[in-house]
């Protein structure tokens, strides 16, 4: 008898009582779970099954759950997440490769600048080319001035010079590359002195310029070490930019086996400093 009494009242209290008996779960589309709603935590729902209240705790996400019917009558929508977006990014541009050939042939436009024409060539060596071996080469082919002009500068009136120079290359090869090493170089000057002005040379109406006498001449080599260094950088597919600049000791000495004419600037030894820059093919 207490036992119906109390179902009977638990009965009239629930038709008197607004809203429904246990929690509903709206999925996006026509899914729904009834539930006990125990939180909802940022973008996560906690329930209990209603017909399993006593059983374990479940979690959904709310971009699965369109709305939320709670007994008490109260409605929690969830609005549909936006697409993300994905943006399409053009693909880098390809790395232009790096040439692997071991020889280099260039020439030093500046050299032009001193009547003189010079070509070196470089052998590069190792797996990673880490270390090159370089030889110059100058022909030169302007050797007089008037006396007060630059007879006494070596670049400007070399009749031959060479050399060795080991460029150490650090770090993996790559389009653009440092260096330093040592560099010997050895050369022929001749420098010739007018001593006497002559005037103007004037062939029938003609001005061919000035015109010196009384040549005297100063013969001898040129010896000097110094510590290079530079950079280099790969233009394109075969073409190599190449800059260094060195500082060292030279050596001038005059041959005692010709009447030299000597001055304090073209014997004895002095400090030195050197610059080049080369345009080179790499093959």
């Amino acid at each position: 008898m207490r036992r119906f009494l109390g179902a009977l009242l638990l009965a009239c209290l629930g038709a008197c009582l607004p809203g429904r008996a246990q929690d509903l779960i709206q999925r996006r589309g026509t899914t729904r779970i009834e539930a006990l709603v125990l939180e909802v935590r940022g973008s996560q729902i906690f329930y209990k099954k209603w017909a399993a209240q006593d059983g374990p705790t479940s979690v959904i996400s709310t971009a699965h759950v369109q709305h939320i019917q709670y007994r008490s009558g109260k409605r929690q929508e969830f609005p549909q997440p936006a697409a993300t977006s994905v943006s399409v990014l053009p693909p880098p541009p390809a790395e232009k490769p790096v040439n692997r050939a071991p020889n280099i042939l260039s020439i030093r436009p500046g050299d032009l600048l001193f009547a003189n024409i010079t070509l070196t060539y470089e052998r590069l060596l190792g797996a990673d080319s880490q270390v090159g071996v370089k030889v110059p080469l100058t022909l030169g082919v302007e050797h007089s001035s008037p006396r007060g002009g630059l007879g006494n500068h070596y670049q400007r009136h070399k009749t031959f010079s060479t050399g060795l120079e080991i460029n150490f290359y650090p770090g993996p090869r790559e389009r653009f590359r440092y260096f330093i090493g040592p560099a010997l170089q050895y050369g022929r000057f001749r420098y010739q002195y007018a001593e006497e002005y002559l005037g103007e040379l004037d062939f029938f109406g003609l001005n061919l310029g000035k015109v010196y006498g009384n040549y005297q001449e100063s013969i001898g080599q040129h010896v000097a070490v110094l510590l290079n260094n530079g950079v280099w950088y790969q233009l394109g597919k075969r073409f190599v930019f190449t800059a260094d600049g060195g500082v060292g000791w030279q050596t001038k000495i005059l041959d005692k086996t010709r009447k030299n004419f000597a001055t304090g600037d073209l014997a004895g030894s002095r400090l030195k400093v050197s610059g080049n820059f080369n345009v080179g093919y790499q093959f």
